[in-house]
């Protein structure tokens, strides 16, 4: 038998996983804004290779922490803890990206909005996009996740090319 207290647990659950997710996001795309931007570049320029790519890692690292977490030792289980908690800081920072491109869309659209409004209200709908029954939770919550899990990694391990010096830099360096 259910009862309204389950109910409501159950709600209260749902209500402050979103917030704290959405809160999360804003936090990684604010303190790590560089990596957040290549995330954001990655899934733009690719978005089916970063997929694919965050799907393969899900699957092959997935059954590694099960396996470690389901071990008797408790060494094995830590090093499984580690690597399950690196896999959610990654796919964290590669959310975030998905995060600012939704808002730097979301500021084409509407240009009043000031670059913390767009990122804020792009994070709620891209968490709130996981929570629509069926298609969300086995469609979107997946491809979102891979492709976050996909950005994260290539943000993160990516070397960016060297910049070029300036003009003006070659130019006092010269006389």
């Amino acid at each position: 038998m259910v009862t309204i207290g389950d109910v409501l647990a159950v709600i209260g659950v749902v209500v402050a996983t979103v917030l704290s997710l959405w809160a999360l996001t804003l936090a990684v795309a604010l303190l790590f804004r560089t990596r957040a931007e290549r995330a954001r570049t990655r899934i733009e320029c690719s978005p089916g290779k970063v997929t694919l790519r965050g799907a393969l890692m899900a699957l092959v690292l997935g059954v590694l922490v099960a396996a470690l977490l389901n071990h008797p030792n408790g060494l094995l289980k830590l090093v499984g803890w580690v690597v399950y908690l690196f896999l959610l800081v990654v796919g964290a920072v590669g959310f975030s990206g998905l995060v600012a491109l939704v808002a730097q869309r979301l500021a084409q659209i509407e240009p009043s909005f000031t670059p913390y409004a767009a990122l804020s209200r792009g994070a709620l709908l891209c968490v709130l996009t996981t929570l629509v029954p069926i298609l969300g939770w086995f469609v979107v919550a997946p491809l979102i996740g891979f492709a976050s899990l996909g950005a994260g990694v290539e943000a993160i391990f990516s070397r960016t090319p060297a910049l070029a010096p300036s003009a003006s830099a070659n130019s006092s360096t010269s006389s």
